[in-house]
């Protein structure tokens, strides 16, 4: 049986969830500009397909984004191993993936049907992304209660 949280206790854990969150915003606003560095340098720079290179450059910024979330935003519960690590980078793609499917179909939408500037309307889908992904991955890659 589940023991209920005491109020203190839950206002301990209700700050740690906005302080997470937080944090996972600043991570986010880092890995929003590592996407669009990137989305400009494969498309503009290297010429290609705008919709290819938002992928590759959201997947770069995947990698950055957890890279910085294990460090510092889910600290208390870090990667302690090389196993541990294989399997949360694993596990962070695949709840990313989901945010990866919004934001390059926002992407393409805003770009194809609304005639937006591809580097603004992926902005836009990175903001549209942005609740998913916190929400995935901080209960179901770190376990976060």
């Amino acid at each position: 049986m589940i023991k209920p949280m005491k109020l203190p206790d839950r206002v301990a854990a209700l700050r740690m969830d906005v302080l997470r969150l937080i944090k996972f915003s600043i991570v986010g606003v880092i890995g929003a500009g590592i996407n669009t560095g990137f989305l400009w340098v494969l498309t503009d720079v290297a010429g290609l397909f705008y919709l290819f290179s938002a992928v590759v450059a959201i997947e770069i910024a995947i990698l950055m984004q957890f890279l910085m979330n294990d460090r510092w935003t889910f600290k208390e519960t870090k990667t302690q191993h090389i196993g541990q690590f294989i399997r949360r980078i694993f596990k962070s793609n695949v709840w990313r993936s989901g945010g990866l499917a919004v934001n390059v179909g926002v992407l393409y939408l805003l770009t194809e049907y609304m005639g937006v500037y591809y580097l603004l309307s992926n902005i836009v889908g990175i903001i549209c992304a942005f609740l998913l992904n916190y929400i995935l991955e901080s209960r179901l890659t770190w376990g976060i209660k």
